[in-house]
């Protein structure tokens, strides 16, 4: 192998441990996909979507923890609809949910949901 080879692999290697690298941070899971659960999380799905009532009024999020954005904020004795759950960093049970409003133009939120929200078990 030439010189010239042997730069060009060495090159080639050391920009795919960098992706590789890159690519497994949390950082740019998060960025990547907020609407899953994180590397190590513990999930379980449904069969399909599974209804379950809302409680109070707690908001729908874009990931599950307190901290991420509110997507939308159903109120108490709506119904949602549960596809699967994880628990995060804390423990604490989240539901990935949808929700449809709309008079006559339906539209649907999807997002995370505490399980305290929720009437479906914590």
């Amino acid at each position: 192998m030439g010189l010239r080879a042997k730069i060009t692999a060495t090159a080639v290697g050391a920009a795919a441990v960098a992706v590789m690298l890159t690519a497994t941070t949390p950082a740019a899971y998060a960025a990547a996909d907020t609407s899953g659960p994180r590397p190590g999380a513990r999930e379980v799905s449904a069969a399909g979507w599974t209804p379950t009532t809302t409680v109070n009024n707690g908001p729908i999020r874009e990931c599950y923890a307190a901290t991420c954005a509110e997507v939308w904020r159903p109120g108490p004795g709506e119904t949602v609809y549960w596809s699967h759950y994880a628990y995060n960093s804390s423990n604490n049970r989240w539901y990935y949910v949808q929700y449809v409003v709309g008079n006559g133009t339906p539209h649907t939120f999807y997002g995370w949901i505490y399980c305290g929200n929720v009437t479906a078990p914590c």
